[in-house]
């Protein structure tokens, strides 16, 4: 004989799993509750049953994940969908205020053969029943079982079938016909039919059971019609006014109880906290662990009090304490090196020699070169540029480089100063003055060796007074007048 369940079953997926991977589903349940991340399910006075549901692993599994749904077990769910299926297809939803079911009402949808519920959405055979923007807000439902429902937005959800609620809609068992003779069937006319309403409810017959087989009858439970939350009886006493102060107030409660719950998720204070001995009172705590397991945690806890801390740890913790004054002390160390290794240079460099006077014919020191000035001579003209004051000024040097370290010396080394303090600059090397004149300026020095070198200034032949600035050495050189 084969009976077929009656309630729902309840199976929870990914969506990324495979088939083989699936729970089994578990039930049959008598009405499911879907609240936020919280499902309330009724399997009392049921059977379980276990025909295809595979291996005890598996099934195993799925009770747990069960448990930790309905709040018997730390640790939440791992899985984030929930399939809902009823055999005969006789699913029934229904949204509402779990806390106060608040106008509009919405009627209950269905019937359905399988109902889906997902992290954002419930989908019944396929439609879009509601959708959600985050886990903590409201349903909000969609035209699609029902017309006239769009918008209505509705906090929890519950899940039953007729035949669970309806004691009349219970199974009716099918009887496989026994093969007999048809010469031993005698032939019997039949009595006249009574009305539907006169016949008595079919006995079940044990005989027609198919053999080898194992017939178990189920009980037979006088079900109820069930309320998910019955309408509080009001004090005839108080007035509308009272009455909207207590739905206020009702309201009220329940949004710092979602508040509360937030914070925990939140802070992560669950389940771990409900390991200690005495749970935080402040904080709503759904799971609590064992008696064990919370004396156990409370000993490990007093054991990590009093266990001697590393000299490493010790030292690491100091490290990062005192990290900021450490770096401030590195920064200072840094500056004052900085300024030690760059002031002697700048003091070097910002200082010059004293202003002194020389005549053609001596030598004049700096750090790296020994300068003389050997000659001068004037022109009025020299190579193919024109001079435009009326006149070239040449000027005869010897240079001699003193260290190897020298830098390269140039001719914008040297300046000449007029009576009126006026300065000029000579002609750069690679000017087209010297062409064809043989007066050259050498690139190329050897340590101690004289070389010879050219100025070439244009000065007004009538000029006097005139002096040669040496600029490494700060010295003026008298030139003589014409």
């Amino acid at each position: 004989m084969q009976t077929i369940e009656t309630g729902v079953y309840l199976q929870f997926f990914d969506e990324s799993e495979s088939v083989e991977k699936e729970l089994p589903p578990l039930g049959p349940f008598e009405l499911l509750i879907i609240r936020h991340d919280r499902i309330i399910g009724d399997r009392e006075q049921v059977e379980h049953d276990i025909t295809g549901l595979g291996s005890v692993e598996r099934w195993l599994e799925a009770e747990l994940e069960l448990r930790r749904a309905l709040g018997d077990e730390p640790g939440g769910v791992r899985r984030s969908h929930m399939r809902i299926r009823a055999p005969r297809g006789d699913i029934i939803v229904r949204f509402y205020d779990y806390g106060g079911d608040e106008p509009p009402k919405v009627p209950e949808l269905g019937p359905f053969y399988s109902l889906t519920v997902g992290k954002r959405e419930v989908r019944a055979d396929d439609k879009l029943l509601a959708i959600r923007s985050t886990a903590m807000s409201p349903w909000t439902l969609t035209d699609a079982a029902r017309s006239g429902i769009a918008g209505i937005n509705k906090a929890d959800f519950s899940v039953f079938s007729l035949s669970a609620r309806d004691p009349r809609s219970a199974p009716v068992a099918q009887v496989p016909v026994a093969q007999v003779p048809v010469a031993q069937v005698p032939v019997v006319e039949p009595p006249a039919v009574a009305p539907a309403a006169s016949l008595p409810a079919p006995a079940p017959i044990a005989s027609a059971t198919a053999p080898g087989t194992e017939f178990v009858e189920r009980r037979r439970v006088e079900r109820e019609i069930y309320v998910a939350r019955q309408e509080p009886q009001r004090d005839a006493s108080l007035t509308p006014a009272d009455v909207r102060t207590v739905d206020k107030l009702t309201q009220q409660e329940l949004a710092e109880q979602l508040m509360v719950e937030r914070l925990r998720r939140e802070q992560r204070v669950a389940p771990e906290t409900s390991l200690h001995a005495e749970p935080v009172g402040a904080i709503a705590m759904r799971f609590q662990a064992p008696v064990k397991e919370r004396e156990a945690a409370a000993a490990a806890s007093q054991r990590d009090e009093y266990e001697d801390e590393s000299f490493t740890e010790r030292l690491l913790r100091f490290l990062w304490s005192a990290r900021l004054v450490l770096v401030s002390i590195l920064l200072v160390l840094a500056a004052v090196s900085a300024y030690g290794y760059l002031q002697p240079r700048l003091t070097t460099a910002g200082a010059l020699a004293p202003l002194t006077f020389a005549g053609v014919g001596d030598k004049v020191q700096s750090a790296d070169w020994t300068v003389t000035v050997t000659s001068v001579e004037r022109t009025l003209r020299m190579g193919t540029t024109p001079p435009a004051t009326g006149g070239y000024l040449i000027v005869h040097l010897t240079v001699a480089k003193k260290s190897p370290d020298a830098g390269a010396l140039d001719p914008s080394d040297f300046q000449l100063v007029d009576g009126n303090g006026g300065r000029g600059l000579a002609f750069a090397p690679s000017s087209d003055l010297y062409s064809g004149t043989g007066l050259v300026w050498a690139s190329k020095y050897a340590t101690n060796a004289a070389v010879q070198n050219h100025l070439v200034f244009d000065v007004n032949p009538n000029a006097t007074g005139l002096l040669l600035l040496i600029k490494p050495a700060n010295v003026e050189v008298r030139l003589p007048d014409p």
